[in-house]
């Protein structure tokens, strides 16, 4: 009896169940300099860059609304190096209309944007074994409002207490450095 035969069909249902484990949706991929025949007909997320290869992780990804007034958090995973994609949302984010606002780059780096009256947080972590996982959020920004003050009409929303002028952190300059 011939071996090979069971044992190439034992490692092709490996591969069909560990395919068919994967809980993602591959992204089409969107960046300022793509194509328009690369643009797929329709997105569901219109206004940030997706990477080529992106796989979405649908169980960690939350979309509200759709195109370029969605709320949320996108999951992806890449098969990018974490500083390839840290420099490729650098580059396109602003290509997008977003501002940046703070880069933190580290184990986790952590990018934050702004466009009109909404924010976004890129945050990208290397994978253990292969690879980049990215999450951005987009919400709403907050107001400039002071901390503790509501304007809406509701008498069960109050507004929280301030501390009284002797409870708050001050602020003194700080003497400059002794030069030895």
């Amino acid at each position: 009896m011939n071996l090979r035969l069971p044992r190439l069909l034992a490692l092709m249902i490996t591969a069909l169940v560990v395919a068919g484990c994967s809980r993602g949706t591959m992204l089409p991929a969107n960046s300022a300099q793509s194509s328009p025949d690369q643009q797929p007909n329709f997105q569901l997320v219109t206004d940030i860059p997706i990477p080529a290869g992106a796989t979405m992780d649908n169980d960690r990804s939350l979309i509200l609304s759709d195109r370029d007034r969605w709320t949320g958090r996108v999951v992806m995973t890449l098969g990018n190096s974490a500083n390839e994609v840290t420099s490729f949302y650098q580059v396109q984010m602003p290509n997008f209309g977003w501002q940046p606002m703070m880069s933190v780059t580290a184990e986790t780096s952590i990018l934050t944007y702004l466009r009109g009256d909404r924010a976004a947080t890129v945050q990208i972590e290397r994978r253990t074994v292969y690879g980049t996982t990215v999450s951005v959020t987009v919400a709403p920004k907050q107001s400039d409002a002071p901390s503790g003050s509501y304007s809406g009409g509701s008498s069960a929303m109050e507004a929280a207490p301030r501390p009284a002028p002797s409870e708050r952190v001050r602020s003194e300059q700080l003497p400059p450095p002794s030069r030895r």
